[in-house]
């Protein structure tokens, strides 16, 4: 065997030994059920979402499917944060901040609104989304607020990660809200 045939063959060799090699990374879907705007309305309209007797909120078994937890390094700001810090650069920090909320709550419900939209690229996307939440605390104690959202994503290992995160919200009157509690985004 020459060196051409030989350095032939040890490419053939070496290219079906490391397909990741010869073949393009998994992409991430633009549409569907794994798309970023399908996944932000899940995030809100069940990741956040707590009925009575759910079991105790813990950020990484219940939210962990949407962010990046291994690099999860980002910002994430949000004006209704529980407590003096609003802005975050860890979503495990800031996912952890919203435990004493959630477990503190009988209830949260949701309902999606208006202003939903996605940019999507092959590696990262953006999406918008407008929804009301009401949170019913063990007090009897009812907040109501209307909100709007904006994710950014990261394709990470072909599953839509959120890497920044900015919502804002205001409160309402709890009544204003119940028309759209439980309303999802249409196909």
């Amino acid at each position: 065997m020459n060196i051409s045939e030989f350095s032939l063959a040890a490419a053939l060799v070496f290219t079906s030994v490391s397909p990741t090699l010869s073949q393009e990374p998994a992409l991430c879907p633009a549409n569907g059920a794994g798309s970023p705007l399908a996944l932000h309305e899940e995030w809100i309209m069940e990741g956040w979402e707590r009925r009575e007797g759910d079991p105790a909120f813990d950020f990484v078994s219940r939210m962990g499917k949407y962010y990046d937890l291994e690099d999860s390094q980002g910002t994430y700001w949000d004006n209704f944060a529980p407590g003096d810090t609003q802005l975050f650069d860890d979503a495990s920090i800031y996912g952890a901040n919203w435990e004493d909320l959630q477990n503190g709550a009988r209830s949260v419900q949701h309902g999606i609104t208006a202003g939903n939209d996605a940019i999507v690229g092959d590696n990262v996307a953006s999406t918008t989304l407008g929804f009301v939440g009401r949170l019913e605390r063990l007090t009897d104690e009812v907040l109501a607020f209307d909100a709007r959202s904006q994710l950014g994503w990261a394709c990470v290992d072909g599953e839509w990660k959120i890497k920044h995160e900015m919502n804002y919200a205001w409160v309402v009157e709890p009544e204003s809200i119940e028309p759209i509690l439980g309303k999802r985004l249409t196909p």
